[in-house]
């Protein structure tokens, strides 16, 4: 009987127990805009793991589908940019379908914010959130940002700080753009690349410092895409006027939106180089793209390609768009969070914002993650599972 009491306890051991979410006062998201897990990485926090994009691989959708917990065919925002009677112009806030975060959290009473490296990010949804901190725009007591990138990136980090103290939101959404601006023109393996991301955990590491003072705060760290490094152009656009097709394309870097396609252009681009498949319209719900401003076709890239002018590709040693950079980083500390380790998606982070907050919503595609615990390691469970063996053995020798 203790030889299957025992065994039971051995059982409950090597099955992680699923751990919940508790209540923060603060919670502060920060993305680092093209982190990708294979340059980016932390150590010392209690929760880690995975997180998968959606698609595009692009920074306004990756956004808004974090700030909504929705795909891009529930938000709108289907790309940077969109295509408007062939023209190419940008999202605006008041294209975002569904309620933001901010929007959510101000019907409950609650104070947001948005703080961004990137103008363009800060105008789509800076309008949002109750203060909104940018280039563009910011509080008097922040002080005027610098130019250098660097500089940059440290400003940022101050504003959070200083939004924090002056102003004592719920939440805060934080873009910081250096790894994706250096992992374009550098490439994301680059000397440019390691040097920022050793600045970006040195400002990570001060704002942890300072949140421990903060009662009840709680920093979760993601990306909104990865970065590929690559060296070859598509220019679709050259490419399909050479044959005399008018179907007219928007480049999303590895991927590219057909509009208006012409009989004869599946097969065409299908056969271009660089092209790895063509997504047909049947296919759209799978990558969360069914939308009724979505292209009639989608290209995507293979490795080492991206769509784009043949000029403009000594600008470009890095870049995303494909699903090839939806793996992005995971991490989370303080109040609320249990130590443990965790897979989900995106459009997951909105819930688990609304759950540390006890905010109740139900507009939300993702759902709050199971959280797992640290798998056991080393000799302890190499022991037991010896013991148990010889149990088992023994046992059946009776």
């Amino acid at each position: 009987m203790k030889q299957y009491a025992f065994l039971l306890l051995f059982a409950m051991l090597l099955v992680p127990a699923q751990l919940e979410f508790g209540h923060s006062q603060h919670v502060i998201l920060l993305v680092l805009d093209g982190a990708d897990p294979s340059f980016f990485s932390l150590e010392g926090f209690p929760l880690e793991g995975q997180c998968q994009a959606v698609f595009p691989t692009m920074t306004s959708p990756g956004h808004v589908s974090l700030l909504t917990g929705v795909y891009p065919q529930r938000h709108g925002i289907l790309a940077n940019e969109y295509n408007d009677n062939r023209k190419t112009k940008n999202y605006s806030t008041e294209m975002i379908e569904v309620p933001t975060l901010f929007d959510i959290l101000y019907e409950q009473g609650k104070k947001s914010a948005f703080i961004s490296g990137k103008t363009g990010l800060a105008q789509l949804v800076g309008p949002r959130a109750s203060i909104c901190v940018s280039p563009l725009s910011y509080p008097s007591y922040i002080d005027p940002p610098p130019e250098d990138a660097t500089a940059l990136t440290e400003w940022v980090f101050t504003s959070i700080v200083q939004v924090l103290t002056h102003e004592t939101p719920d939440f805060i959404c934080i873009n910081v753009p250096i790894l994706d601006d250096l992992g374009h023109s550098h490439g994301p393996h680059s000397d440019e690349v390691r040097e920022a991301t050793a600045h970006v955990q040195e400002q990570i590491a001060l704002l942890e410092s300072h949140l421990d003072t903060v009662a009840g705060s709680t920093l979760i760290i993601t990306a909104d895409h990865g970065m590929s490094p690559v060296s070859q152009a598509i220019p679709v656009h050259a490419l399909l006027r050479n044959a005399h097709y008018q179907t007219w394309p928007l480049h999303v870097g590895r991927s590219a939106f057909l509009y208006e396609v012409e009989e004869g252009v599946d097969d065409f681009v299908a056969h271009m180089e660089g092209v790895a498949a063509v997504v047909h319209p049947d296919e759209f719900a799978d990558y969360g793209l069914d939308h009724a401003q979505a292209p009639d076709l989608i290209l995507l890239a293979e490795d080492s390609y991206l769509f784009i002018p043949e000029p403009l590709l000594s600008y470009y040693k890095g870049m995303h768009g494909s699903m090839e950079e939806a793996d992005v980083p995971l991490y989370m500390t303080g109040a609320g969070i249990p130590t443990g380790e965790i897979s989900c998606k995106q459009v997951d982070i909105a819930p688990v914002v609304c759950t540390l907050l006890s905010v109740a919503y139900t507009g939300f595609d993702g759902t709050v993650p199971m959280v797992k615990e640290k798998e056991a390691r080393g000799y302890g469970v190499m022991v037991l599972l010896g013991i148990a063996v010889g149990i088992l053995f023994k046992k059946f020798l009776q």
